[in-house]
């Protein structure tokens, strides 16, 4: 009888214990791996009133934005991330794999924006190593001026002083004769000298082989020192803005017809445009620059700075939206 109890009490105490011992494996299984959510329809989503909420998806606010973000290959990352967060409802924390992708996408984003910088850098630099270059001859050319019109200006208000005083009629006729001689000496020189004055306008020319030229890649010649566009700058500027009217070409094209419109870069005859083109993306050390010349390439180089800065801001328009939605998360 008494082995009987212990018998028992030794089956309830198993009982017991395999019940606890299923009950603690399943608290654990079910923090480790939630359940997933009930799939319910919108309208009885809308009813209940409850339940987890998923994110929306991705968009970005204009064509630019997208265009950038197509060249720069983000918007398959971009569209990664927001399956992703799509997927899970908003009440949970982001997995791993969300984050890496976040991770991945900043990035990406961050080497794009370097991408643009180093351009940026290089067209800055050149236009400030230009405009000192045409500070120096302008000087130069100033100097030559000057001292070529005050030269005219002696000769022909000193001589004609001394030829007047020749004029008198008790000196006789030889030292009038010798007076209309200075004269005419004296108005040749001073139209030859303001010949010259006007011609020193033009100022001297300069060779700048040593500049690097980020005309060149644009313009069809040859690279020099760190003229280098990353491959999506320059498939930015040989694009057409998405959006636009497509007959008025790529945003290069577009820059091109600007120049031609400043008489910088000749369209209509192609004489002219190649003499420009030498002169402005040549490598060839014996092509000297003059002072326009320098002109039009410092303002080319402008042009072309400020189409590349757009492409920042369309990277600042992804990165918003990009902030939006981790916002809306929350």
């Amino acid at each position: 009888m008494c082995h009987k109890h212990v018998a028992t009490a030794v089956y309830e105490a198993g009982v017991m214990a395999a019940i606890s011992i299923f009950w603690t494996a399943t608290v654990i299984a079910q923090s480790i791996h939630p359940p997933a959510p009930a799939i319910v329809p919108p309208a009885a989503a809308v009813e209940a009133g409850s339940g987890p909420q998923t994110l929306s998806a991705f968009a970005l606010p204009n064509s630019d934005a997208d265009e950038t973000a197509h060249i720069f290959g983000l918007d398959s990352k971009l569209q990664r991330l927001s399956t992703l967060q799509s997927e899970r409802p908003s009440d949970l924390p982001p997995t791993l794999e969300e984050l890496s992708a976040r991770l991945e996408l900043l990035e990406s984003v961050q080497a794009s924006f370097l991408d643009v910088d180093s351009v940026l850098a290089e067209l800055a630099n050149e236009q400030s190593d230009l405009t000192s270059i045409r500070a120096a001859l302008q000087n130069r050319r100033d100097k030559t001026v000057n001292r070529l019109t005050t030269a005219a200006l002696l000769t022909g208000s000193g001589l004609s002083a001394g030829v007047s005083a020749t004029q008198f009629s008790r000196l006789g006729s030889t030292t009038q004769d010798v007076g209309d001689a200075i004269g005419i000496g004296s108005g040749a020189a001073s139209t030859i000298l303001s010949i010259l004055a006007a011609r020193a306008q033009k100022g001297p020319s300069v060779r700048v082989e040593e500049t690097p030229n980020m005309l060149a890649p644009l313009l069809g010649g040859v690279p020099v020192g760190n003229t280098r566009y990353p491959p999506e700058v320059l498939q930015y500027l040989q694009s057409p803005p998405m959006g636009k009217d497509p007959s008025r070409g790529t945003r290069l094209e577009q820059l091109m017809a600007e120049w031609d419109k400043a008489g910088r870069l000749s369209a209509a005859d192609p004489a002219t445009r190649r003499r420009q083109i030498a002169a402005l993306a040549s490598d060839d050390p014996a092509v000297k620059l003059t002072i326009d010349q320098l002109t039009d390439r410092i303002a080319m180089l402008g042009d072309v700075r400020g189409r590349v800065s757009l492409m920042k801001r369309d990277l600042a328009n992804i990165m918003r939206s990009y902030s939006a939605l981790k916002r809306e998360q929350k």
